[in-house]
Parts: structure tokens; sequence; C-alpha cells
């Protein structure tokens, strides 16, 4: 299977760089623009039939856009448009984590099954069942900050309907696309999916890999709900994964991903074809 990889980015907010760089070596560096991304994989049968996969799903704009400040937003039908896809295609999602930006909006896919690794999926109900000692700012605790309590029960309603899949470490989650446990990185299960095509492999990181500065020097981002040294050994493992070649990942929140890839804007936000499969066209405007 030869896929098509495309991140698609559909917020922005503004944030100071040591939140995704790292604490201290880009403290006091100021604030810069990052982008909310969701990325498109696009794969096909032997006999045309073209499957649409999602690596994250974002979240609604109703609830988070006012706590952080984001704007640019957009709903997935117009995200989605832009690269002539529409939501009710996505036949499954693959988050890499729980939190509100990567998991927030899967229910805007009615047609798509779930991928969550389990042990992220068990951290985070554990987590929820945490004394009052633990979240004294109320759902702006740090446990909470970046988790929606109402997103414990559309996952119950997921399951419920037989659309939530389980997942351990290194499993198939469709041809040539595989799901790598990230054990109390980022957070309790963070995944990584490694995507064959017929350029060689790339791997989506989701928050994972928040920026390549992550990766390129080695040093974690500054903010997380889980152990940054775990985070800096899922580092190494991409890295060898990859050969080295870091621009082969699609980060979660770097806006030079737009850059190092070709891409282009539709509105206010980016379009990126970090890989054109074999069958399918180049969308990028000439």
């Amino acid at each position: 299977m030869d896929y098509s990889i495309r991140p698609l980015c559909y917020s922005h907010v503004d944030l100071p760089r040591e939140f995704f760089g790292g604490v201290p070596i880009h403290s006091g560096e100021g604030v810069s623009a990052s982008p909310m991304i969701y990325v498109l994989l696009s794969g096909q049968d032997d006999d045309g039939t073209v499957h649409h996969y999602l690596v994250d799903a974002g979240f609604h704009a109703d609830k988070w856009i006012h706590r952080f400040g984001f704007y640019d937003w957009e709903p997935p039908e117009a995200v989605l448009a832009k690269v002539g896809v529409q939501p009710s295609e996505i036949e499954k999602i693959f988050l890499t984590h729980m939190h509100f930006d990567h998991a927030n909006n899967v229910g805007a896919f009615p047609n798509a099954d779930v991928y969550v690794q389990w042990e992220e999926y068990r951290g985070w109900l554990t987590a929820l069942a945490l004394p009052d000692l633990y979240t004294p700012l109320g759902e702006q605790s740090w446990i909470t900050s970046s988790f929606d309590r109402d997103d414990a029960r559309v996952f119950g309603e997921l399951a419920r309907d037989h659309r939530l899949k389980f997942l351990g470490d290194d499993e198939e989650l469709a041809p040539g696309i595989r799901g790598h446990l990230s054990k109390d990185g980022h957070t309790f299960g963070t995944q990584w999916i490694s995507v064959d095509t017929s350029g060689g492999p790339y791997v989506v990181a989701g928050d994972a890999v928040m920026w390549y500065s992550n990766v390129e020097e080695m040093w974690p981002s500054g903010y997380t709900n889980g152990n940054t040294y775990n985070m800096l050994m899922t580092y190494g493992q991409i890295y060898e994964y990859l050969k080295g070649e870091v621009n082969r990942i699609v980060p979660g929140h770097d806006t030079l991903v737009f850059e190092r890839h070709p891409s282009w804007k539709v509105g206010a936000n980016e379009v990126g074809e970090v890989h054109v499969a074999s069958w399918d066209k180049v969308l990028r405007p000439a």
C-alpha cells in the first residue's frame, strides 16, 4: 500500500516557544504561532478503492477556543474539503493521544472507527477518578489542563457502538500503517504512527514529537502530562526508525512542516503534501 500524507492545519495558537521547544533551552525566546494539525492518510487498493484515514481529530471550537486563545479555527468539513474529502469518508481515526486538541472532535466523523492505545485510555480514566486534592483549580488543574472530561462519555459511547479499538505496541492499524507505543511519554500511552510509502517510511508523530527541534536537539517539550525522560527515549526510537532522516517526521505542532514540504494556504490555514502516492495526484496549486 502506498499512502499520500497530507498534514492539515485547522487552527493556530500563540504560545511561549518553550511550551513546545523545551525549558530552559527555548525560554525567553518570546511567543510564536503554532499550527494545530491532523493528518490525512489516503491509500488505494489493487481494485482502485481509495481509503481515507485520519491521524487525530482536532477539537470543538465552542469549549476550547477561548481557554488558550486559538484563532483561525475551521471545522473538519471545511478543512478536508481543501483536499477533496468529506468527514463521512474517513474510515479510521488513529489517535496519537487523548489530549483535547487531538481527540475532542472524533464525533465529527460519523463513519470512523477510533483507534487508541489501551495504556492511554486506561491512564486517563484513572486520572479522572483522582480525589479533589489533585484538582484545586477545577478542570484547569494540571491533570486535566488538556483533557476534556466530557470525552470520557464520548469514548464510552464509541465503545458501546463497537467503534472504539484498543491497541498495544507495534500493532498494524491498516496495511502499511502501525502504531508504536510511547508508554508514559507525553501522556500515559501516546503513540506515533509509522506509514510505509513508495518513497520510504514516514512517521506521523502527534505530540510524541511536537517540534522538529525536540529530535534535532534531543530536548523534550516544556508541556507534558507524562515522563520527560521517556519522551527523550521516544525521540531516539523515531530517529533510529527513520535512520536519522528527521524531515520524514510530521510533528504535532511545528509550522516548519509546511516549510520543509510542499504546502499552500486556503484561507488562513496551511495544507501540506509530505508524500503523494504513486496512484494519487499532486493537489498543490501550480
